[in-house]
């Protein structure tokens, strides 16, 4: 495994570029996140490659206007790691429309959820510990699920 996710703290977080995939490849289009913060953690760049672009961006978005760093707990997933995890094959992190961030703070939670509201999220679950939303409006229907 060419890196290593910290489950906590964001500031740990780093990135053993390679040849193949540079740190500018990696902050393309973003203002404040990595597109390796998506990563399936068995594969360095298969965030760039096969996240959709819109949660992303809108997350970005979001973070950067209410100067807010969040750690992403889940993005794509790879076929082996989320047969590892035993999601389900129409889950929406399979396909790379949905990302779980780490958001203990409940403050920093109510202005991401306005933010991703604002910006026309229509699938969102809360938690106490977590931030969970996707943009796979085509084939759910619209929630807010608090946990």
């Amino acid at each position: 495994m060419p890196y290593k996710k910290r489950d906590d703290i964001i500031k740990y977080y780093s990135v053993d570029y390679t040849d193949s995939y540079t740190e500018e490849m990696d902050t393309e289009g973003l203002k404040v996140l990595k597109w390796s913060m998506f990563d399936s953690p068995d594969k360095l760049g298969s965030g760039k490659m096969f996240m959709e672009s819109a949660p992303v961006h809108i997350l970005d978005e979001v973070l950067f206007k209410q100067r807010i760093r969040v750690y992403i707990m889940l993005g794509y997933t790879s076929k082996t790691y989320a047969d590892r995890l035993r999601i389900s094959s129409g889950n929406s992190h399979r396909l790379g429309k949905a990302v779980k961030m780490r958001c203990i703070n409940k403050v920093k939670r109510l202005k991401i959820v306005r933010g991703l509201i604002q910006y026309g999220v229509e699938r969102i679950h809360l938690h106490n510990e977590w931030i969970y939303f996707d943009t796979d409006n085509y084939i759910k229907k619209p929630e807010i699920v608090l946990l």
